[in-house]
C-alpha cells in the first residue's frame, strides 16, 4: 500500500504538471477514475483498484448533510456546527483515501430551505441561494482540509452535477422561453470557487460536468450552455456584454459527460457534445481563456470527462454487445486523449442490482452485480478500461497507443497475432503517467483488416485489438 501510494502521488504530480500541454499532441498522461460509486467497503475499494482507477468521485449531498429545517441559530460556515450530519461523507472520504485513491468531492442537492423555486425531481437543485451555497462549500472545504479532526484532505471540488439538465438543476428556461441555467450557475460557480479557495488556494474547482445533448425544454445543449456561461459567441468570439461576465468565470478544470449515441467517433448536433465533438468544445474553452472569460492560475483549461459509459449486453437486453463495448472503450479513451482530455472517469464500478425493468437501472458497470459486493464478477470491459490499447494500420506502418494500468511507468511489448501465435514486433517505454505510443515503421500488418494486436505490460496482456474495424452505428448509451 505504501509503494502504491507513493506511485499514485508521483503519477498525479506528473499529470498535473502536464495539464497545460498541447491538446493536439495529447496530454502526457490521462488520469482515470470511477463515478457513481456508493459503496466504499473493502471489496468495492479492491475492485476499484483492480480497475486501475486513481480517482473516486464522492457525492456530498448538501440536503442530507444539512438540517431538514433551517435552525433559528447556527453557523452554516462551521463544519463542527451540531446541526450538520457529516457521518456518511466522512466515512466515504476516509475509506477512499485509506485505500490509496484521490478523492473528488461533488456537492449536490440543496436543502428545501435554501432553494428559491420548487425542484422537479428528488435529486435536483432549484436555484439555491448563493450565500447559503457558499457557506456550505466553505464548511465542506474546512472539514476536508486535512486539518480537521483527522479527516482527509480533499483538493478537487465540483458544484452541482450536470447543471444543464433539469433532472439535476432548475430552472433551465425562463418564462420567456430563453435559457437561464447558465447565468444562474455562473453565480453559484464563482461563489463556490471563492469559498473553497479561501480555505486553501491550492484547492482546484471543476466546473461544468455537463450532460451531452440538447433536449428542449428539459436540457440546454452543452455548447449553448458553455457559450452563455462564458459570454462567448460561436466557438471563438467573446460576446460584448456588461455585468456578470466582466469579472470572468472562476474554475480550474472544465468537465463534460459526452455520453455517445453511437461509437467513439460519433458526433451530435450543433449544441451537443458527444465523443466526436470534443474538439469544438476545446476550441471554445481556449478562446474563452484567451479572452479572459475563464479565470484561473494556469495557462490553459484542462478538460476532464468524469462520466462516460455504455450499458452492456448482458445484463441489459438493450445494451451494447460486450465485444463491441470492449473495443469502443479503449477507442473512446484514445479519442479523448487526442482531444486533450487529461482525466477519464467510468460510470460506474458495478451494475445496479437486478431490476424487473431495465428502464430504471444502469447496467454500465465494470463488474456484474452479485448478491453482495464481494460476489461481483468482472466483465470483459473491466480489462478494456484497466489497460486500454488501440492499433491502426497507416501508410507509415502500424501505429499504436495505450495506457498502462494505474498509469505505471515501464516497458511495454507490442505483439501481433500471426500463425496462431503472438509475436513481439516493437517495444515502447511508458513514462510516469502510463501513456505509450508509437509506430512500427514499414509494417503492413492489418492493412488487409485481418489479425489482432495487443500490448503486454508487467506480464499482463491488454485485450486483443482486432484489425477489422467496427462500423459506426447508432446506439443509445443506456440501452
Amino acid at each position: 500500500m505504501r509503494k502504491r501510494s507513493l506511485l499514485l502521488v508521483l503519477t498525479t504530480v506528473v499529470a498535473l504538471a502536464s495539464l497545460a500541454g498541447s491538446a493536439s499532441a495529447g496530454p502526457k498522461t490521462m488520469l482515470t477514475g470511477i463515478s457513481g460509486l456508493y459503496n466504499f467497503g473493502p471489496e468495492a475499494m479492491t475492485q476499484s483498484s483492480s480497475a486501475g482507477a486513481q480517482f473516486l468521485r464522492i457525492v456530498i449531498p448538501w440536503r442530507a448533510v444539512a438540517p431538514k429545517n433551517k435552525p433559528d441559530s447556527w453557523n452554516p460556515s462551521d463544519p463542527a456546527d451540531p446541526a450538520y450530519n457529516w457521518r456518511e461523507t466522512d466515512e466515504r472520504f476516509s475509506k477512499a483515501v485509506a485505500a490509496g485513491f484521490i478523492p473528488f468531492g461533488l456537492v449536490t442537492e440543496s436543502p428545501a430551505w435554501a432553494e428559491r423555486c420548487k425542484p422537479e425531481t428528488s435529486v435536483s437543485t432549484c436555484n439555491p441561494d448563493p450565500d447559503a451555497f457558499a457557506e456550505f462549500a466553505h464548511a465542506a472545504a474546512v472539514r476536508y482540509s486535512g486539518n480537521f479532526r483527522g479527516l482527509p484532505r480533499v483538493q478537487y471540488w465540483q458544484p452541482i452535477n450536470e447543471p444543464n439538465l433539469s433532472l439535476f438543476f432548475n430552472p433551465q428556461y425562463g418564462e420567456n422561453g430563453k435559457p437561464v441555467s447558465a447565468d444562474l450557475y455562473r453565480v453559484l460557480l464563482n461563489r463556490f470557487s471563492a469559498a473553497v479557495k479561501a480555505v486553501d488556494p491550492s484547492n482546484l474547482v471543476v466546473g461544468g460536468g455537463l450532460g451531452p445533448v440538447a433536449v428542449r425544454p428539459f436540457t440546454v445543449g452543452p455548447m449553448q450552455f458553455t457559450r452563455q456561461l462564458l459570454c462567448m459567441e460561436g466557438t471563438s468570439k467573446p460576446k460584448k456584454t456588461k455585468g456578470s461576465c466582466e469579472g470572468g468565470v472562476h474554475f480550474d478544470v472544465f468537465d463534460i459527460h459526452p455520453y455517445t449515441t453511437g461509437g467513439p467517433n460519433h458526433k451530435g448536433r450543433g449544441n451537443d457534445v458527444q465523443m466526436g465533438d470534443l474538439g469544438k468544445l476545446q476550441t471554445l474553452l481556449k478562446a474563452a481563456k484567451k479572452a479572459g472569460r475563464i479565470v484561473n492560475s494556469g495557462r490553459s483549461v484542462p478538460l476532464w470527462i468524469t462520466e462516460f459509459s455504455w450499458d452492456t449486453k448482458p445484463p441489459d437486453p438493450g445494451g451494447l454487445a460486450m465485444k463491441i463495448t470492449s473495443r469502443w472503450i479503449p477507442e473512446a479513451m484514445y479519442r479523448a486523449w487526442q482531444a486533450g482530455v487529461s482525466a477519464f472517469f467510468w460510470y460506474s464500478l458495478y451494475d445496479d442490482p437486478p431490476h424487473p425493468s431495465f428502464k430504471a437501472s444502469i447496467q454500465s458497470g465494470l463488474y456484474f452485480a452479485g448478491p453482495t459486493v464481494a460476489e461481483n464478477t468482472p466483465k470483459e470491459i473491466l480489462f478494456a478500461y484497466r489497460f486500454p490499447f488501440v492499433a491502426y494500420p497507416e501508410k507509415k506502418g502500424l501505429s499504436f497507443w495505450g495506457r498502462t494500468f494505474g498509469g505505471r511507468p515501464g516497458t511495454v511489448s507490442i505483439q501481433t497475432f500471426e500463425k496462431g501465435k503472438w509475436h513481439k514486433v516493437a517495444t515502447a517505454k511508458a513514462p510516469p503517467g502510463g501513456i505509450f505510443k508509437g509506430i512500427v515503421k514499414g509494417s503492413a500488418y492489418g492493412a488487409d483488416k485481418k489479425g489482432a494486436v495487443r500490448a503486454v505490460f508487467a506480464g499482463e496482456p491488454s485485450l486483443a485489438f482486432k484489425m477489422k474495424p467496427v462500423k459506426e452505428f447508432i446506439h443509445p448509451p443506456f440501452g
